[in-house]
């Protein structure tokens, strides 16, 4: 037995010995040998509970700092560190959710980062779409996500303030250059497919007979297509980024044609409820589903449609500002008493004394033991008495002062009301008495609290400029005393103080509210009649009772914000819509890429203009006498009927009516045939807005021949590689002022120099160049004794090669200008193709 108690004891201290180093060695930081050993100690001891707290004490302190530790972590980016503390904490607790869960978020956060940096590098190359695109998918899965916030931000710093949509590519991403007047609209989108290489698809009921006027340069390949769209009442739906559908804009077309997406909006903050109202109201969307369960909302809609609600929902959806209000209630109470002078007595009792020897008097009568009347007449000083006087000095001064202070903190939400209650519930019985008619009353007892001690009730409104607005109402009560009914219920006198106020401050801005003042002065004396009327001699001839008492509060307040409902971006809050009937991400004025053009200027049109046939084009070819823009390539003309468009891809010039210009423009058409160059069709009439007499015989030359134009080069260079490229003329007129349009990738070519052919004059000298994004433009000016005529060179353009393209394209197109410096004829070089490679290669 003995053997069996000196087992059982050092079995106990050996688990006492392994419980103090569990405990240890959590302090050091070793949560998973300490939890082992807490562990073991309650398994080798199972009876001991405090060893039983411990050890699910301590593994909780440990799972909690070691998923805090990680969880930071994480934050920083330290995803290593992160992962193997959250493999720590599984390791004390195998089923911990929070560690689960966060690795799998580093999972997603590894998947993210590599996301994002695939962002990052379509951002450099500009390409902000296939970016944001990228961003998206993060931003879906975890909103927070820190470096894809940060890249959205730099996306839309770099883009500007409009929504771009997913746009068309072409061929080299160079803008278009669109000059036609009455065209057939079919004929049209023939000559985008030829210029951009982008596919259009044709449904079976675009009209073919509607009329296309349009006069553009320079604008992005999309806005092109919705100007001509606009004008014709049609739709179109991207179907790759070089394939397009074209189809009437009725409402069964778009519902066989137009693409919807669905959106799931998970909410944090906003109303669902007011979410989808807003959706509705601002977008008119159509199909939502609100989930109250899991505070989210589902939209299904058009994508232009969905990218705005995104915009929409990340304006609304954010934190309510908190502020913490610090209040400071001070109760000052300061009394003075003064009692002064000598209490002299106010009444005095004269009790006269019952004298025996009168007894026997005649007529007296005998056996009374009480006073008498006869006793009356032998009364003298020695037989009656007077009650005790005394006389009372005195000499008292008293000052009290009281500080009652109460400093509570409270943390209220934005327009939420907060109360603070200091003080006592004071209870209030009420009896009620039921009468019974068999017997006595039924008495029934109610207890009712009174707030009692200082109530102060406040609701801030935290406004964007760090103002906050407090309404404030504070209230100090106290009992004055009791009050006892006839019944035997305890009522309560209770004097209070309110002050009800709105307050707006900075924050940080302390204000004090004083004023609640009660003063009391009470003066009392009790002198001798007469004698204390006298002036100074008055203190001594009665008492003098001065009572002086004054109690203020005053309050400060103090707003410290602790959260700001932040601000979202400018791209979240203002944004393009569209039309009534058309909803589009972007005005006509975005070009591509992301990058936007110039706004419309108040009152007029958009950069470029259009008509629709039948009405007059909103921006139309200069009237007679005044000359184009700088720049502005010509207005060619579209035969009737004809199936190749003007000033596509071939020459297009004003054609004159007489029939020798007519045979002589065939004639070059056949030359151009011959050599495969492209074909353009020659109107047979001259248009309603022909230039008048005086510019006609100015320009006559250019009016009554054609030209054609061709570019010689290499067909592959290197990068570095510095190499020429020679624009040839053919032409049978006599030309004194001619502009070159040049159409390249200015990213993989770099314009060096550019100077006149063989067929130029040497009075001419040399080209005014003027680059532009996506290429450049050349004016050559000679003089009417030396006109630029016949074939040959016309300028030697210098180019480097800056970066590898598998095959890029150099187009230029010549304008013929008249003497106004108004365009009367042009003509398209075909593009040259050349393969930049490699420098190593």
């Amino acid at each position: 037995m003995a053997m069996v108690l000196l087992g059982i004891l050092l079995a106990g201290c050996a688990a006492d010995r392994v419980h103090r180093q569990g405990l240890a060695a959590i302090e050091r930081g070793d949560y998973e040998s300490g939890v082992g050993l807490l562990q073991q100690a309650a398994h080798d001891d199972p009876r001991n509970m405090t060893f039983r707290l411990d050890l699910q004490t301590q593994r909780n302190v440990a799972v909690q700092q070691l998923v805090a530790r990680s969880d930071s972590e994480r934050g920083a980016q330290q995803l290593e560190a992160a992962a193997r503390d959250y493999r720590r904490v599984l390791a004390i607790d195998p089923s911990n959710d929070r560690a689960q869960r966060g690795l799998l978020g580093l999972e997603a956060d590894a998947r993210h980062a590599l996301t994002v940096s695939r962002a990052r590098s379509d951002f450099e190359r500009k390409d902000y779409d296939a970016a944001e695109a990228k961003l998206r998918t993060v931003l879906n899965e975890d909103p927070g996500y820190a470096p894809a916030q940060e890249l959205a931000a730099q996306i839309n710093t770099a883009r500007g303030p409009i929504t771009v949509a997913p746009r068309l590519k072409t061929r080299d991403n160079h803008k278009v250059t669109l000059q036609l007047r009455d065209a057939p609209t079919k004929m049209v989108f023939e000559v985008l497919s030829r210029e951009t290489g982008i596919n259009f698809v044709l449904d079976k009921d675009v009209k073919s007979d509607t009329k296309t006027t349009i006069f553009v340069q320079d604008v992005p390949v999309e806005q092109a297509i919705d100007l001509v769209l606009d004008q014709n009442a049609l739709a179109r739906q991207i179907l790759a980024d070089n394939m397009v559908l074209i189809y009437p804009n009725i409402a069964a077309k778009q519902k066989d044609y137009e693409q919807l997406i669905v959106r799931t909006f998970y909410l944090t903050n906003a109303v669902p409820k007011d979410v989808e109202n807003m959706l509705k109201t601002v977008l008119g969307a159509k199909t939502l589903f609100i989930d109250e369960r899991t505070s989210s909302l589902v939209i299904r809609d058009t994508p232009d449609t969905v990218r705005m609600a995104e915009k929409l929902v990340a304006s609304l959806d954010v934190a309510e500002p908190e502020v913490m209000l610090e209040v400071e209630v001070l109760e000052l109470s300061r009394s003075r008493l003064q009692d002064l002078g000598i209490q002299y007595p106010t009444a005095a009792t004269l009790t006269p004394s019952h004298l025996a020897s009168a007894a026997g008097a005649a007529g007296a009568v005998t056996g009374t033991a009480g006073l008498v009347l006869s006793d009356l007449e032998h009364q003298n000083s020695n037989t009656v008495g007077i009650s005790a006087l005394s006389i009372t000095l005195n000499a008292m001064k008293q000052a009290g002062l009281v500080n009652t202070l109460a400093s509570p903190r409270i943390r209220a939400r934005n327009k939420e009301k907060a109360k603070v209650l200091i003080g006592s519930k004071e209870p209030v019985i009420t009896n009620s008495v039921t009468p019974t008619a068999a017997g006595a009353p039924v008495v029934t007892g109610s207890v009712q609290y009174l707030d009692v001690g200082l109530t102060l009730e406040v609701q801030p409104t935290i406004y964007l400029d760090s103002d906050v607005a407090i309404k404030l109402s504070l209230e100090v009560s106290s009992i004055l005393k009791q009050v006892a009914t006839a019944s035997g219920t305890i009522a309560y006198e209770i004097g209070t103080r309110n002050a009800n106020t709105l307050l707006r401050l900075k924050d940080g801005e302390t204000q004090i509210l004083a004023g609640l003042i009660q003063e009391s002065d009470t003066r009392t004396g009790n002198t001798i009649p007469g004698l204390g009327d006298i002036p100074i001699l008055s203190r001594l001839f009665g008492t003098h009772h001065t009572d002086h008492e004054k109690d203020e509060i005053v309050l400060s307040i103090t707003p410290r914000i602790i959260r700001m409902q932040p601000r979202p971006a400018s791209d979240a809050t203002e944004f393009w819509y569209g039309t009534e009937t058309r909803t589009r991400s972007m005005p006509y004025g975005a070009g591509a890429g992301g990058e936007s053009q110039p706004a419309a200027a108040p009152g007029g049109g958009t950069p470029s203009g259009t008509a629709p046939s039948g009405s007059a084009p909103s921006v139309s070819p200069a009237p007679a006498g005044t000359a184009p823009a700088p720049g502005a390539p010509p207005a060619p003309e579209a035969a009737p009927g004809t199936g190749a468009p003007g000033g596509a891809a071939g020459a297009a010039v004003v054609a004159p009516s007489n029939p020798t210009a007519l045979a002589a423009a065939a004639a070059l058409k056949a030359a151009e045939a011959q050599r495969g160059l492209p074909i353009a069709s020659v109107p047979a009439t001259v248009p309603s807005n022909a230039a008048p007499p005086a510019e006609a015989a100015a320009g006559s030359a250019a009016a009554e021949a054609r030209s054609a134009l061709t570019m010689d080069g290499p067909s592959e260079v290197k990068v570095g590689e510095e190499f020429q490229v020679t624009v040839r003329l053919a032409t049978d007129q006599s030309i004194t002022h001619l502009r070159s349009q040049l159409r390249f990738d200015s990213s993989a070519l770099q314009l060096v120099s550019a100077s006149t052919g063989d067929l130029v004059p040497a009075a001419a000298g040399a080209p005014k160049v003027e680059t532009r994004g996506g290429g450049a433009q050349l004016d050559v000016t000679t003089t009417s004794d030396e006109p630029v005529q016949g074939s040959g060179s016309l300028m030697v353009l210098e180019f480097k090669a800056v970066a590898a393209r598998p095959a890029t394209n150099i187009m230029a197109m010549l304008n013929v200008l008249g003497g106004a410096g108004a365009a009367v004829g042009s003509s398209a070089s075909p593009p040259l193709k050349i393969a930049i490679q490699p420098a190593s290669q």
